[in-house]
């Protein structure tokens, strides 16, 4: 299961160096993606939770933290500081860049995308993460773990669902097809 996994991180981190290059913006996009992991660095900063280590991963970058020590509530917040600071550059990008400016346009949309990306309850996510959190607070922790389990599966089928939809109504972009694909079989292959 480690090799298949290696070689789907591999098209996974492949697909997303092909997305970035060609975008209309790449540095726009990357921007983006930094201030995504920026709102979660800050948000453990100000709690002094310490930040072990930055880590590139297929779709994703993630942020390692020492959170032994750290209640759900604390840790929520934290998880809930990526979509946070997306939400806050969509609102920047719309208000102080010059409007009609194309870059700025793509920073924006792609901020708020970023965001409502990251709220979707699926494990792998930030939305995910948030409502393990939530359900820690809830529940026991085996029942918790079940809900977010299923939670999560069947989140990922109704995005694929969608990317399936749009793409044979609006033949649109197969991006969101891929990552929901990805999204599943990461899902599959857990523990």
């Amino acid at each position: 299961m480690d090799k298949l996994g290696e070689k789907i991180g591999f098209f996974a981190f492949f697909f997303t160096v092909m997305t970035i290059s060609s975008s209309p913006h790449p540095f726009m996009l990357a921007l983006c993606y930094a201030f995504h992991e920026l709102g979660h660095i800050f948000f453990a900063k100000i709690q002094k939770i310490p930040v072990k280590k930055l880590r590139v991963g297929s779709f994703r970058l993630s942020i390692s933290y020492d959170c032994s020590a750290v209640s759900y509530k604390r840790e929520l917040l934290v998880c809930a500081g990526g979509v946070i600071f997306n939400l806050l550059g969509a609102i920047i990008g719309a208000i102080f860049l010059p409007n009609g400016s194309e870059s700025a346009s793509f920073f924006t949309m792609c901020s708020l995308s970023l965001a409502l990306m990251n709220i979707y309850p699926i494990s792998t996510l930030d939305g995910g993460r948030i409502f393990r959190c939530i359900f820690l607070i809830i529940f026991d922790e085996e029942r918790a773990q079940r809900i977010c389990k299923w939670l999560s599966f069947v989140s990922a089928f109704i995005l694929w669902l969608c990317a399936v939809y749009a793409q044979m109504v609006f033949n649109s972009n197969v991006s969101l097809f891929f990552i929901s694909v990805f999204l599943l079989v990461e899902l599959c292959l857990s523990k």
